[in-house]
């Protein structure tokens, strides 16, 4: 039998026994605190650091590096439970980055969120005015069971799985929004009500429905509309809780919310719409309104995670590189030393990387160009047998790295070519492009597509549409028919399967090699 081991978290001394080990700042999570874990665990970031007053591991050198005169803080990345402990969390222990300040008095708030595979963002709206305050974001915690929704599909086989995924997601909103309302005064009952957007899969979860059927062919969502469902332990039992529609297994309420918000915008034109993140969420737009949609699996590359320096953006993160005077400049949010590199910042990165011709089309690097380059000479290095070039300070892009870039790459350029076919509609015809997701807000455009994530539209407009799932949950908080014209929208879809093309891999390959 698995030993289990006392975690007392002060101050109220709460506390919960726990297996042999589980990591730290998941067994946190799962007691309500959630810690800024920016590079996603890597032990690169020191945000997640913690008082360990009883029971602390030794140190490691991360933890020498980040706390040099503090002898009881820890990473809680780097730490799992081999016995028991006490641990005194930071203060405020719920949304890391916060948005804009919350007034002391707030009227008839509701609450909007936006459910990403990597990463969960919180708003609280004013109703009836339709005032918002972002409360903030934080790494999605069922990522200890997958970076991707097919591996947390597979791990929700085990019922104890499928339980704590459902339990740290609701656990999680939960305690960011009782963190944002305590000491403020409410008018009517707080958090009346709970508006969910995201992909199939993380909604399913977030109302505890079985996501199995989602991974095997074929590939049928238990749930489209989500009327009726159960309510998120920790939240005023008055809530009343809706989500956006899916619209299939593979596309979720994140892509429909952003077809209704941008409904206006499209009409009477051809229009590109891509949601960057973990998946890829797309849709082709022609003149007479019909909508071609299709989700490929991007990874969370582009957002920092299965990155060996990567960071989602926060602090520390660089966000853009440039050349000036012949040197290789980094962009640091905060304007502090570099810790790792967001994915603006790969972006960047690599594209440079391939006009100097230090990476060649096919991913590789080139050693002989890399030594002849006045930008990356003397910055390779093999560690562990892995070709990696130091970029800034310890932060780096690998080989590796590179592989995890092109695949996302790869499946998106795949999937918007299926689309231009099933639409009959050349790239060339295609007079606007919206980009929506929070890596596209700090995106150079210009980079982004000679890398070819994209199909080459050649006369169409760019326009960046920031969280447009987390827009939609707002707009639904304050105008009680959007959700229904989500719904229409949704039934007049052309939902385009990729799993069932049978030309699809092959593109995949085709689009993989860098332009």
């Amino acid at each position: 039998m698995m030993r289990k081991h006392r975690l007392t978290l002060l101050p109220g001394g709460a506390s919960r026994e726990l297996p042999e080990g589980t990591p730290l700042v998941d067994a946190l999570s799962d007691m309500g605190v959630l810690l800024r874990t920016p590079c996603g665990g890597k032990g690169i970031c020191g945000k997640c650091g913690v008082q360990i007053t009883e029971g602390a591991p030794p140190r490691t050198s991360a933890d020498d590096r980040f706390f040099p005169d503090r002898p009881h803080q820890r990473l809680a990345c780097r730490v799992s439970v081999g016995g028991d402990m006490t641990v005194r969390a930071p203060e405020p222990v719920s949304v890391p980055r916060w948005g804009r300040a919350l007034p002391s008095r707030l009227n008839e708030p509701a609450v909007a969120i936006d459910i990403g595979t990597t990463t969960v963002q919180v708003s609280l709206v004013e109703r009836p005015g339709g005032e918002t305050y972002p409360l903030g974001s934080f790494l999605n915690p069922q990522r200890r069971h997958g970076h991707d929704v097919i591996t947390r599909i597979a791990a929700s086989a085990d019922p104890l799985v499928h339980a704590s995924l459902v339990r740290v997601i609701r656990h999680a909103v939960a305690s960011a929004v009782q963190t944002a309302l305590h000491g403020r005064t409410v008018d009517a009952e707080p958090t009346g009500l709970l508006v969910v957007s995201g992909n199939t899969t993380m909604t399913h979860l977030f109302f505890g429905l079985d996501v199995r059927p989602l991974g095997v062919f074929p590939y049928t969502a238990g749930e489209l509309d989500y009327e009726g469902m159960t309510l998120p332990e920790g939240l005023p039992a008055s809530t009343r809780v809706a989500a956006l529609p899916s619209a299939s297994a593979f596309l979720g309420g994140d892509l429909v919310g952003g077809l209704a918000l941008t409904e206006e915008t499209c009409a009477g034109r051809r229009v590109f719409f891509i949601d960057i993140g973990t998946n890829g969420e797309m849709f082709l737009r022609d003149r007479r309104g019909v909508a071609y949609a299709a989700s490929c699996a991007m990874g969370p590359a582009l957002e920092g995670m299965n990155i060996s320096s990567g960071m989602t953006a926060d602090e520390g993160a660089i966000n853009h590189f440039t050349v000036s005077g012949g040197a290789l400049v980094p962009e640091v949010i905060g304007g502090t030393e570099p810790v790792g590199v967001c994915g603006t910042g790969i972006i960047d990165a690599l594209a440079i990387m391939l006009r100097e011709g230090a990476v060649r089309g096919n991913g590789a690097f080139d050693r002989a160009a890399v030594g002849a380059s006045g930008l990356f000479a003397g910055r390779l290095d093999t560690t562990n047998g892995v070709l990696s070039c130091r970029l800034a300070g310890n932060v780096a892009l690998s080989q590796k790295d590179i592989r995890n870039i092109q695949l996302a790459k790869g499946a998106s350029l795949a999937a918007a070519r299926i689309l231009l076919r099933e639409a009959s509609c050349r790239a060339e015809e295609v007079e606007l492009v919206m980009i929506a997701g929070a890596f596209g807000e700090n995106l150079d455009i210009d980079n982004f597509r000679s890398l070819g994530f994209l199909p080459d539209f050649p006369d169409a407009e760019y326009r960046f549409m920031g969280n447009t799932s987390l827009a939609a949950a707002e707009r639904a908080c304050v105008d009680p028919a959007f959700i229904e014209r989500c719904r229409a929208l949704r039934d007049s879809l052309a939902v385009v399967e990729l799993t069932s093309r049978g030309d699809f891999n092959d593109l995949f390959i085709e689009c993989l090699n860098f332009h």
